[in-house]
């Protein structure tokens, strides 16, 4: 039996998705796909439930070959797409010595955070330009604001509310992620 299940920000904190990817396998999960696109975990149902270990990478070249460390400890590729990379290992936690390198998710939640930090400035800047001089047009020069009803309003006002609200929590959870990893 084929199971789909959808986690929007799995890459946010990838110790809690690794630790989720392995319950899963312990109810007897285990993951097959990932569609990045639609942020799909994709499990098939098998017989027999184990403990898995996962360790999730972003590497910066798109090979699929493991290093030779990692393969004489057991571990072995579960998904390759583009620079996403999940590998496993059946050992129990107490014998397994050699881990995969963060290094390439950490530098990708960095310019990450970095780009909504900076999403969510320039949002923030520009609506206290906007309100401060709707202010003045109201209050000092006494005259009326008008604002005409047109479907952009709602459109630019519902993109930078989500904006708004999604850059702080991405920047804020990129930060406590990336600060784990050092």
């Amino acid at each position: 039996m084929v199971m789909k299940v959808f986690r929007p920000f799995w890459s946010y904190d990838l110790k809690k998705t690794e630790e989720w990817l392995r319950s899963m396998a312990i109810s007897g999960y285990h993951l097959t796909d990932i569609n990045t696109k639609t942020r799909q975990f994709v499990f098939e149902e098998r017989s027999a439930p184990q403990e898995i270990h996962y360790r999730i990478e972003y590497r910066k070249a798109k090979t699929n070959n493991l290093p030779g460390p990692l393969q004489n400890e057991g571990w072995h590729s579960v998904y390759n797409h583009g620079r996403w990379h999940v590998i496993c290992n059946e050992k129990t936690a107490d014998k397994l010595k050699c881990y995969p390198i963060r290094d390439g998710i950490i530098k990708r939640n960095r310019f990450i955070m970095f780009l909504f930090g900076g999403m969510f400035l320039y949002i923030t800047l520009t609506s206290f330009i906007f309100i401060i001089l709707s202010g003045l047009t109201v209050f000092y020069f006494g005259n009326s604001l008008t604002i005409q009803a047109n479907p952009f309003w709602i459109t630019a006002f519902t993109i930078g509310i989500t904006l708004w609200a999604l850059a702080p929590y991405s920047t804020i959870k990129l930060y406590k992620t990336n600060k784990k990893f050092w």
